[in-house]
């Protein structure tokens, strides 16, 4: 019996003990993990972040990469993490919405395990077309694929990344068939592009901006309004695929049931960061624009993004384990 109300009185007291925590938070050195190997844009982009959040908050933080399963394993790192806002998560559809949607094993449930705290940033996506394809614009890709279906080949960073389903869902919204062409990352795959074997793909704006332009057209980015690094090319949208628009979005996580002042208090942080003018202008050497916002957009952008894999998956019949 005694052991019981111990075991009563201790349950009672959690949630005083957790809001106490709350109050110090943060009391020790923080981990951020960034689901990918060292060296990437999504590693370069946690370190400005990291650099930053920690002078903010008095404390060190930490980059730990935890690469592995496209972005799985850091998912799986930090859901096992104390809830405590001292572990938090760089975190990319790849190991949120398009994992869910693709029903992979991720070892946790995105939605049940973490706790949403900011958009942080958004890349734009966009579609070329090998310089010898005779593909010059999004109408003429179209026109091309109606009049040869399956004869056209696209290229993507593998099967169920972005890049395929983001092809997909253009597609199926335009009525096409070309075929699927995987590759193991996107510099196999762009490079194929440039010898004329893969006739279109999409790809990272850095890899656009990266590249040699002679050898490869730009058709559209997939942004709302046009890319500023690439001021002349149109929007999906203008290029008349109507209400098509995408991103590569970063933001933060932490489990579930880390207490809400912590996040309140990190959300806070990266909005400090985001506002920096020194990051904005690192943020764009990377293609990445500030997004921000409260917490419940991102919430709201997780939900509609899975609803959007979801929908692409399924008409798609796309499996990926």
């Amino acid at each position: 019996m005694i052991r019981r109300r111990s075991l009563l009185a201790a349950a009672g007291l959690a949630p005083f003990a957790r809001q106490a925590a709350a109050q110090t938070f943060p009391e020790r050195t923080l981990r951020l993990v960034v689901p990918f190997a060292p060296g990437g844009s999504q590693d370069v982009m946690g370190r400005v972040f990291a650099n930053r959040l920690g002078a903010l908050l008095g404390q060190s933080v930490i980059v730990e990469n935890r690469g592995g399963a496209g972005g799985l394993l850091g998912g799986q790192e930090v859901a096992r993490a104390a809830p405590d806002g001292h572990t938090i998560l760089l975190v990319t559809a790849g190991q949120w919405t398009i994992a869910k949607a693709l029903k992979r094993q991720m070892g946790y449930d995105p939605d049940a395990d973490f706790a949403p705290v900011i958009h942080l940033v958004d890349s734009p996506v966009v579609l070329i077309a090998a310089a010898g394809s005779g593909i010059a614009d999004v109408r003429g890709l179209i026109a091309a694929a109606r009049a040869r279906p399956d004869t056209l080949n696209y290229a993507s960073t593998g099967v169920g990344t972005n890049t395929h389903l983001l092809m997909e869902d253009f597609l199926q919204r335009e009525g096409l068939r070309v075929t699927h062409v995987p590759y193991r990352g996107a510099a196999p795959a762009f490079n194929d592009l440039l010898a004329g074997a893969i006739q279109v793909m999409f790809v990272s704006a850095p890899s656009v901006l990266a590249g040699d332009a002679s050898k490869f057209r730009v058709l559209a980015v997939t942004s709302p309004e046009r890319f500023a690094p690439l001021p002349d090319v149109p929007t999906m949208i203008e290029a008349g695929v109507a209400g098509f628009t995408a991103s590569i979005w970063t933001g933060i996580a932490v489990p579930a049931r880390t207490p809400a002042p912590v996040i309140a208090r990190l959300h806070a942080a990266f909005t400090e960061i985001l506002g920096e003018a020194e990051v904005k202008e690192r943020l764009a050497t990377l293609g990445a624009t500030p997004a921000g916002g409260p917490t419940e957009r991102f919430a709201a952008l997780l939900r509609e993004d899975l609803a959007r894999w979801t929908g692409v998956v399924e008409r798609g019949n796309i499996t990926a384990d």
